[in-house]
């Protein structure tokens, strides 16, 4: 016994005892729950709630591993070291351990859906208020184009192509369990966010069944953290700057000497002097209507708590100027959030509440009376102001951009309130039992106001009665209430784990609106008070309206897993919708997959050693249904009263108030419905350097939403109806890699890749063959959606300089025939992408953003504008210059005195583009220095957002949904900021 006391001491004075602190990068927070193992044996520990942690080792030390899940694992040779202090940041290789669904998290080595996790420290702290243009290029299947520079404008995003035609193609978005609006990104920080996930495929979204047809994005925001209150401060304050145009315009020279050679102008009659004098004169009205734009924003925040009770706290501040003069958001949001985690019941409320107040502009129209249009047809060789400063009337007739944009005023005020309220009850008579309800709103209460003064083009337009200015002013409320139960199990059995649950759901919208709009402005008022009513035609009209559907819904999950690498996902469900006729409101939708960890089997053991770290296979197939975007009441007759006195004067009937039906009955129209398979392998290589995935679905849509025509002796042209399927099929790629660690420099690479093909596989019996035609699109078997639709241009004849174009039979002929149009390439770009690379050095990191698109084409309709001959008393496109004047000119521009044709290929250009979305260099001074002051952290960082775009396409900005740019363009802003982060 005596000997072995003496072993034991001898032991134990050869361990030594190694401290430390472990926190968070991104803020210098506490991480209660950190892994700490020593390399190579089962000897670990883990942080209390205040990040420490106390470790026992051999003298001859060794190294500690330091692992927690979403956060990037760090090991630290101990060497002499007895106090060790580690700063962990977030893992974009990983892309999180944890799937979030929005009705709970799951595992993602058991999860065979497709789902894309998006870490937040990579959208923190960009200088854009609406989240959802955030996550351009940051997940493989998620398409989002900005489509606007406006401050506050929503994105347009596409998860997996577009999935439908007349129905909505825009994902569910889910906030703490709630449904929220797309446009509601506005008034919601995204700084308060915790976790991004997008579910892609069937498994992953049918647990939402007719919601999730389109892709679901499920956002949990921030929540406590247990130990000492920790207080945080971010600001930052920045510049923007309004792009370029690719698409030139004549110059004053230019365009005299074009007007004096085609004649037709009041230049003719000006003297040699006038014209002279008019020489001088080169006004760039894109100077006259754009501005430095002035971005800043400020958060502060406040976490903690302790094992029974977590909080969150926050308050921001966002305020931007456009880059177009008179446009602005100004943000203001408060959230907060609390959890009790006491015993078996546990309960939490998140909430936000936010106020935002937008001044903007009309965009993507052809008015005249729009600015973003009028200085692209203003000449320049005329001035805003006359000498005596009033505004000056142009030559041509057309409107002043700056009288326009100083003579209209349009407002958008927002109040919004997001709230949920969850309780949680473990059942004391069986483990793993456990009751479930949450329920909370969406609430939007909005006002928008258009002011047009008695003096511009839009408020004197033969539109407004008496032609006198007007007022509009039109208030909307929303109201969507969701509400969730469900009984959960969960429990292992030996090598058996099972997880169940039974869901009921109820989604319900209320939406109403009124307004008016009052005529004969007078005075400098800008509000109710300077209406007058000088005669019978400026009798204010008035509007309302309102609409209410609700979803019913009953579903079940269940996940079964064999020996933690055999698993396999069940979900069903049951959706009711009020949209449709008694006969087809309600539908089914399930899904089944399962997934397989081949690195777990014991014949991979030599393989996972050093090379091959993780494999896993997954594949799963579902059906989700589609309701949104055809209306509340689709599947009705609707009627509307109308009056002689509005402005539908034609409803009326010899003179009185009528009633007209609007829309036809179709109690047949169903659901859409997506069928999806799905399969995918995800690895890991080199000690997880390498990590990635790769997946290929295929997805058919069917019972198609489409305009089916109708004889015109019905008073329609068409009715919705469902018939047609869609296919959308490709491949996803998915790549981190850690190019470089050594030390205290380490290089990362984030890669992500889609390819994603679409096509027409059914249409209506009446008209397979030619397809529906809407303008220049159309819609046929065998096709993508909304295919361009034009007459191929052959370019000029050389010695008329006639227009020519070439038959679908390849014959090249000058007489223009709107049946020889043909198909020229998709508006929905199949390939895109961004790739990110990060470096560290200590303190300091510089990461960049880079997204890109290609492969489609977009309809150019502002360049038509300013390339038809016809319009020259306006400014032009300096390709005018090479028009074609004489026998024998060889060009691409026709004769101006012939006729011309705008739907030809002649404007159709490739959308092709990259763009380097994000730069950002940050520093985080040193810890001990951090002590010394008595503060957590500080980071200092400079950010630069749409710095390059690489295209070439003929206008602001290639970024543009539909595959038209009609007019009124407003480009994402170039943005450069320089911000702070203290964290006490």
């Amino acid at each position: 016994m005596g000997v072995l006391a003496v072993l034991v001491q001898t032991a134990l004075a050869q361990d030594r005892r190694v401290t430390g602190r472990v926190t968070s990068s991104e803020d210098g927070g506490a991480l209660p729950g950190v892994n700490i193992q020593l390399k190579g044996t089962n000897r670990g520990t883990q942080t209390d709630a205040n990040g420490n942690y106390a470790i026992n080792l051999p003298a001859a030390g060794g190294t500690l591993v330091f692992s927690f899940v979403g956060l990037a694992r760090q090991e630290v040779v101990v060497a002499g070291q007895s106090i060790i202090n580690v700063a962990l940041r977030s893992d974009a290789s990983q892309l999180s351990e944890v799937v979030v669904t929005g009705y709970g998290q799951n595992n993602r080595r058991e999860f065979a859906g497709s789902v894309a996790s998006i870490p937040p420290v990579r959208i923190k702290d960009q200088p854009i208020a609406s989240l959802d243009q955030l996550l351009q290029g940051q997940a493989p299947g998620v398409l989002v184009i900005a489509n606007s520079g406006q401050p506050g404008s929503a994105a347009s995003i596409r998860v997996r192509g577009s999935g439908s035609v007349n129905g909505s193609n825009t994902p569910l978005y889910i906030v703490d369990g709630i449904q929220i609006e797309a446009a509601a990104f506005q008034t919601i920080n995204p700084q308060d966010i915790e976790t991004i996930s997008v579910l892609k495929d069937a498994e992953a979204t049918s647990i939402y069944g007719s919601r999730g047809a389109n892709g679901v994005v499920v956002i949990q925001t921030r929540r406590g953290k247990a130990g000492k209150t920790r207080i945080s401060y971010d600001g930052q304050y920045g510049q923007s700057y309004f792009p370029r145009s690719r698409l030139e315009l004549m110059n004053s020279n230019e365009k005299i000497n074009y007007e004096l050679r085609r004649g037709g102008t009041d230049l003719e009659r000006l003297s040699a002097a006038d014209i002279t004098q008019l020489r001088s004169i080169d006004t760039d009205w894109q100077k006259e209507i754009f501005q430095i734009g002035r971005t800043q924003q400020h958060q502060l925040s406040a976490t903690g708590g302790n094992e029974s009770v977590l909080f969150y706290l926050s308050g921001n501040l966002f305020s931007q100027t456009g880059t177009v003069k008179g446009t602005d958001l100004n943000r203001y949001t408060g959230r907060i959030n609390l959890e009790s985690n006491s015993g078996p019941l546990r309960f939490g409320l998140n909430s936000t509440v936010g106020y935002s107040i937008q001044n903007f502009q009309t965009e993507a129209n052809t008015g005249i009376a729009s600015p973003l249009n009028a200085i692209r047809w203003a000449n320049p060789y005329e001035k805003p102001y006359n000498a005596d400063g009033s505004y000056t009337q142009l030559r041509s007739g057309q409107p002043n951009p700056v009288r326009e944009l100083n003579e209209t005023s349009r407002q958008f005020n927002e109040l919004k309130t997001v709230a949920a309220a969850f309780a949680e009850y473990d059942l004391p008579f069986l483990k793993g039992l456990s009751l479930r309800t949450n329920w909370g709103v969406d609430y939007s209460n909005q006002e928008q106001t258009i002011y047009n003064s008695r003096f511009g083009q839009a408020g004197t337009a033969s539109a407004v009665k008496g032609r006198q200015g007007r007022l509009a002013r039109d208030f909307y409320k929303s109201t969507r209430f969701t509400g969730t139960t469900s009984l959960n199990y969960s429990n292992t059995f030996g090598d058996h784990s099972v997880r169940v649950g039974l869901y009921s759901e109820l989604v319900r919208l209320k939406y109403g609106t009124f307004g008016f709009t009052g005529y004969g402005l007078s005075g400098i008022l800008q509000n109710e008070a300077g209406i007058t009513q000088n005669n019978a035609n400026q009798i204010p009209d008035t509007r309302g309206d309102g609409i209410s559907n609700a979803l019913l819904s009953y579903f079940t999950t269940a996940t079964y897993g064999f020996k933690n690498r055999y698993f396999i996902n069940l979900n069903a469900r049951r959706d009711g919708s009020s949209r449709f006729g008694s006969a087809y409101r309600y539908a089914n939708f399930g899904s089944v997959g399962a997934s397989w960890v081949i690195t777990d089997e014991p014949f991979m053991r030599e393989l996972t050693t050093g090379v091959l770290n993780s494999l896993r296979l997954k594949a799963s197939y579902g059906s989700v249904g589609n309701q949104e975007g055809i209306g509340s009441f689709a599947s009705l007759a609707i009627f509307q009263a109308r009056g002689a006195r509005t402005s539908q004067t034609i409803s009326s009937y010899d003179g009185n108030s009528t009633v007209i039906l609007t829309q036809l009955e179709n109690p047949e129209l169903r659901w859409e419905q997506k069928n999806t398979f799905n399969v995918g392998v995800e690895f890991g290589l080199f000690n997880r350097r390498i990590t990635g995935g790769v997946e290929v679905y295929n997805s058919i849509t069917k019972n198609l939403f489409l305009n089916d025509q109708l004889s015109r002796t019905t008073g329609f042209n068409s009715i919705n109806r469902n018939i047609g399927e869609l296919q959308n099929r490709g491949i996803e790629i998915g790549l981190n890699t850690i190019n470089v660690q050594t030390g205290d420099f380490s290089w990362e690479t984030n890669i992500n890749f889609t390819l994603n093909r679409n096509k027409i596989l059914k249409l209506t019996p009446t008209t397979p063959e030619r397809g529906n035609i809407a303008g220049n699109t159309i819609n046929r078997i065998g096709y993508p959606i909304n295919s361009n639709w034009l007459v191929e241009y052959a370019g000029v004849d050389p010695q008329t300089g006639a227009q020519q174009f070439r038959k679908p039979s390849g014959e090249i002929t000058t007489t223009y025939d709107p049946n020889d149009a043909q198909i020229f390439g998709p508006r929905e770009a199949p390939y895109f992408g961004g790739f990110t690379n990060t470096l560290r050095f200590k303190g300091v990191e510089l990461s960049a953003l880079f997204t890109y698109a290609f492969g489609n084409y977009i309809y150019n309709n502002d360049r038509s504008n300013v390339e038809i001959p016809d319009y020259y008393a306006d400014n032009v496109s300096r390709a005018l210059l090479r028009e074609w004047q004489k026998p024998g000119d060889i060009t691409d521009i026709p004769n101006p005195n012939l006729p011309h044709q705008t739907a030809i290929t002649h404007f159709l250009e490739k959308g092709d583009f990259m763009r380097l979305r994000n730069v950002t260099l940050s520093y985080n001074l040193p810890s001990e220095l951090m002590r010394r002051a008595k503060m957590a952290s500080a980071r200092l960082f400079f950010q630069g957002q749409n710095v390059l775009t690489f295209t070439n396409f003929l206008g602001f900005d290639p970024e543009i949904t539909g595959g038209q740019l009609t007019g009124a363009q407003y480009p994402a802003l170039r943005t450069f900021t320089v911000g702070v982060g203290i964290g006490f």
